[in-house]
């Protein structure tokens, strides 16, 4: 039975190294009185791990003398591997789980789950026993053996139950799970001395390093995959929350910094990989088939929504954009084959909709751009809703349709409408005049923003010129809406003059949350950079909860703090008292005041006196900056 196996890198580039247990071929037997596998499978002291040269291999599976085609692949028997020179066994610690191949590839590491011992094979010492010719025998199917002793590097004793490895950016230096002991070993593999030993809870399986199985690991951090935690945690059933440790290996010693319950029953494996190979797009380009990444043959834009028959078969093409599906009915017969081309309108980065027809077990998930397509039969007769299924928006709820299924064969009796009370002509204009003020100081926010962007210069700055482009993109919807209002206010329809009002609303509320996102972005960029203590205010405000009820440069569910230094004698030493202890100065009359205003007391946050320093120091880069808030 072969178990894990790595391949090979630098000096053994081209070889590949596979684990191997049950040497001894057992099959069991208990229903006939024999022992059981796990007794039979483990009599043998070594199994073994297989050796094998697989660029010479692929130039062997090039010529059709020398394979055997299985489903489709080419197989090459293992007579023909040991003939030219490409397989090899090694002995190994019984029980294998996990060999690694070192970041120069000179060293591989075999560790048993029933030995105490991590064996380090040198790839130099194998290389020249197959030059030599030098074997110890051959198994039953012919397979060359080496001699354990004379492929070894070393063996070095770690503690029970080891299994799987990580490297380090420090020569030598390995990282080894000890199931049996719940530990982690840190050990040079070179020198074959252990370093230093730290307790995990408990019996950890893999472990996950930076890179760190790759020829250049780095990082400062190890993961523990632990795969039990029996009272780390609240028990919330007979299946425990699974647990994962942060360690540092910065240090000489080795430090537990977090533990992280995980809702699975074995967390097995784990890769990380450095953020800086990560090359992403913001959108998709419009219509884009992410699959194929060329234009979907579906892509469509506002405007070009339609539906299409021929026969039982119903093309849809749709677009999503905050807060609508258009279109938002659709009908089609009992039997109809349903085709729904989505695109996602949106410019916004991370905007993602998501679409899903009620009863009809489909769904979609769209980025910025992206068209996609969902199918399905309409077997069953009905009214069903589809929808957004990710929280996009404050209208998200609003963001749906229906799909209406009718019987060709059946005639329908039309329900008597149920009409909400009618407003009577003096209502209908309160309530419109109403929604225009609402508009025209929604309005007066937007341009004010508008005109510290241009003031500022936000074109120089692409992630801002992106995001003022979303938001104009939205803006420009609103001529056609109050054209509309307009027609509709001429014509005496104030019902739909005010529907055509209120989605113009809905319109500036999608231009003022991107454009306040552009203005956001826009002060990263003008204002004075920031100290590292007032960046490390910066977080600790947020991290802290302080912008739950502060928001800097206005009035929100506490006072805006711009200029709050200035307001008491002495006023930063005032401010660190009292976010110290805000609780001492309840009665002081200022601070009476605005409890009494907001209805709040300002909680105690337990913030340290280091992290009360920084957010003075941030203070101090708020005042600085007053006009850009």
């Amino acid at each position: 039975m072969q178990d894990l196996s790595d391949a090979g890198k630098g000096y053994s580039n081209g070889w590949g190294f596979t684990n191997s247990f049950n040497t001894e071929m057992y099959t069991g037997g208990i229903e006939e009185g024999l022992p059981p596998n796990e007794a039979g499978m483990s009599r043998n002291d070594t199994d073994f791990m297989h050796v094998y040269n697989w660029k010479k291999l692929a130039e062997l599976a090039k010529n059709k003398k020398n394979y055997k085609l299985v489903n489709g692949h080419k197989v090459i028997p293992i007579s023909v591997a040991v003939a030219n020179d490409a397989l090899f066994l090694i002995p190994e610690p019984k029980s294998p789980h996990g060999v690694d191949v070192s970041p120069d590839g000179k060293y591989i590491t075999v560790c048993g789950k029933l030995d105490t011992h991590a064996s380090v094979y040198s790839m130099e010492k194998i290389k020249a026993l197959i030059k030599k010719k030098d074997y110890l025998g051959k198994d039953p199917y012919g397979i060359n053996i080496l001699d354990m002793k004379k492929a070894l590097h070393g063996q070095v004793e770690l503690g029970l139950g080891p299994l799987h490895n990580q490297y380090s950016n420090v020569d030598g230096e390995i990282y080894t799970s000890l199931y049996v002991d719940s530990q982690v070993v840190k050990w040079n593999y070179k020198t074959l001395k252990v370093i230093d030993k730290i307790n995990v809870h408990y019996n950890i399986g893999h472990l996950c390093g930076m890179e760190g199985k790759s020829a250049d690991p780095q990082g400062d951090y190890i993961i523990a995959l632990n795969k039990l935690t029996i009272d780390r945690f609240v028990q919330v059933g007979p299946l425990h929350p699974q647990n994962h440790q942060l360690i540092d290996i910065s240090g000489k010693k080795m430090d537990m910094l977090v533990d992280m319950p995980l809702p699975l029953g074995e967390p097995h494996q784990a890769v990380a990989i450095r953020t800086s190979k990560l090359h992403t797009a913001v959108r998709y380009k419009m219509g884009t088939n992410t699959k194929t990444g060329k234009t979907h043959k579906g892509k469509t834009l506002a405007g070009q929504e339609r539906i299409e028959r021929k026969g039982n078969q119903v093309t849809v093409y749709a677009t999503l954009v905050r807060s609508h599906i258009n279109p938002e009915r659709i009908t089609v017969n009992l039997g109809d084959e349903v085709t729904i081309y989505m695109t996602n309108l949106e410019r916004a980065q991370d905007e993602t909709h998501g679409f899903t027809v009620d009863n009809y077990n489909v769904h979609a998930s769209l980025e910025p751009g992206e068209t996609s397509t969902v199918k399905f039969v309409a077997d069953r007769e009905g009214v069903f809703p589809y929808y957004c299924t990710e929280f996009c928006s404050a209208l998200h709820l609003e963001m749906m349709g229906y799909l209406m299924v009718k019987d060709p064969n059946k005639k329908y009796v039309s329900a008597t409408k149920l009409k909400m009370k009618t407003m009577t002509k003096a209502e209908l204009q309160a309530e419109y005049d109403k929604v225009v003020a609402v508009n025209a100081a929604t309005d007066a926010v937007i341009q004010s923003v508008v005109a510290f962007l241009k003031a500022n210069g936000f074109d120089k700055y692409p992630d801002v010129a992106n995001l003022v482009t979303d938001a104009f993109d939205q803006y420009g919807q609103i001529p056609a809406q109050k054209k509309k209002a307009d027609a509709a206010k001429k014509a005496g329809d104030m019902e739909k003059a005010i529907l055509f009002e209120g989605m113009i609303w809905q319109y500036m509320v999608k231009t003022a949350d991107v454009g306040i996102r552009a203005k956001d972005n826009l002060v990263k960029h003008i204002s004075t950079k920031q100290s590292a203590a007032a960046a490390r205010g910066d977080i600790a405000f947020d991290e802290g909860g302080c912008s739950g009820c502060h928001v800097v440069g206005k009035v929100s569910s506490g006072p805006d703090l711009t200029g709050v230094l200035g307001r008491h004698e002495n006023g930063e030493k005032w401010v660190a008292e009292f976010i110290k202890h805000p609780e001492k100065k309840f009665n002081e009359p200022y601070v009476k005041a605005m409890i009494d205003y907001f209805k709040l007391r300002m909680p105690n946050q337990h913030m340290s006196d280091a992290e009360i320093k920084d957010i003075v120091e941030y203070f101090k880069w708020i005042d600085e900056n007053a006009n850009l808030f």
